[in-house]
């Protein structure tokens, strides 16, 4: 029995080894966090400078990996859509004026429970909107705003899009809805890639459906407009003086925000969508006016107040990393901080 135990007892010296070891590693990780932190605050130090830390992103150590938020005027309610690190059923989550906060899941008519990426949610009249990977389904508005902390709540309808839903917003009561391109992993079908006027290649649209009282949940059924927008796009929001904002990143790189003159943008022409030809607009170095460097991991966008309001996934548990640089808030900033 002693022989037994002993075979399966380290010595001393290579417990101490080991743990030398992981303290090296441990050690090694938290140098790369707090050189990575300093970079950040530096490269983005205008941003910080010109931006107010509003409140704390819902969810973040519990799994939640926020993708996107939207103001609820009236309701005077932010909402959250993402999804879970631990494949649990994506979350919707209420932020309140006062900071009370609220957890929802979601279930389809078919009684299955939402699981999807959670890209986008926004709202118009009596329905919250939540892409699915074919479009988005409806919510009841007034029953979001009625649930209590851990309800489930019933989504009423579905909408397909003749893309893959990235982001989506309602901005000045249009209903903005695109896809996100990355060259290696999230190809756009190459009928989508188009030579800007400015001369460079745009790989990804976005569809602008106007309101329409007969219309699917209150927009016509198909675009009023056209956007061919750069990759990497993760939000769309329209500024308190009628620019498009983007925001753009990928991996731990810093993002950005670029701002664009939508006046400028249709520089004639057209797109076919689902055999309607559709006016196309160009969101390229021709029509862009301002760009924002913001914290890496930047993802959904929104207005509010005259502001402009930024969500962040890298203080998610899935990443870490904004934890070590304020990531783990919603800033908000005036859209003329940035330079062109």
């Amino acid at each position: 029995h002693g022989r037994h135990l002993r075979k399966k007892t380290a010595p001393l010296s290579a417990i101490a080894k080991t743990a030398a070891g992981v303290g090296a590693v441990a050690a090694t990780v938290a140098l790369g966090m707090l050189v990575k932190r300093q970079r950040v605050r530096a490269t983005c130090k205008p941003f910080y400078s010109g931006a107010t830390r509003c409140f704390k992103i819902p969810g973040l150590n519990e799994g939640f990996v926020p993708q996107d938020l939207f103001y609820l005027d009236d309701e005077k309610t932010w909402l959250f859509s993402g999804y879970e690190a631990n494949r649990k059923p994506s979350p919707i989550f209420q932020v309140s004026e006062d900071g009370h906060v609220r957890r929802h899941e979601v279930l389809f008519p078919s009684g299955s429970l939402y699981r999807g990426h959670g890209a986008a949610i926004t709202a118009a009249g009596p329905f919250v909107f939540l892409t699915v990977r074919d479009g988005f389904v409806a919510i009841d508005r007034a029953t979001l705003a009625d649930a209590a902390d851990g309800d489930i709540l019933q989504a009423t309808g579905h909408r397909a899009i003749p893309l893959l839903p990235a982001f989506m917003n309602v901005q000045k009561g249009m209903l903005y809805i695109g896809e996100f391109q990355h060259r290696i992993f999230y190809p756009t079908p190459k009928s989508h890639w188009l030579r800007c006027p400015s001369g460079e290649t745009n790989p990804a649209l976005a569809f602008a459906y106007a309101p329409h009282d007969h219309g699917p949940f209150g927009f016509g059924e198909h675009p009023a407009a056209v956007y061919s927008i750069p990759g990497n796009v993760q939000g769309l929001c329209v500024t308190p003086d009628g620019n498009i904002a983007l925001s753009l990143a990928w991996g731990f790189g810093d993002a950005e925000i670029r701002i664009y003159d939508p006046a400028r943008a249709h520089r004639g022409g057209s797109y076919m969508v689902e055999g309607h030809h559709c006016p196309l607009y160009f969101l390229d170095d021709a029509t862009l006016m301002q760009t924002l460097t913001v914290p890496p991991m930047a993802e959904g966008i929104d207005t509010h107040d005259g502001q402009v309001y930024l969500a962040n996934e890298s203080a998610s548990n899935l990443y870490l990393l904004g934890k070590f640089f304020g990531g783990s808030y919603v800033y908000s900033f005036p859209t003329s901080q940035a330079k062109a």
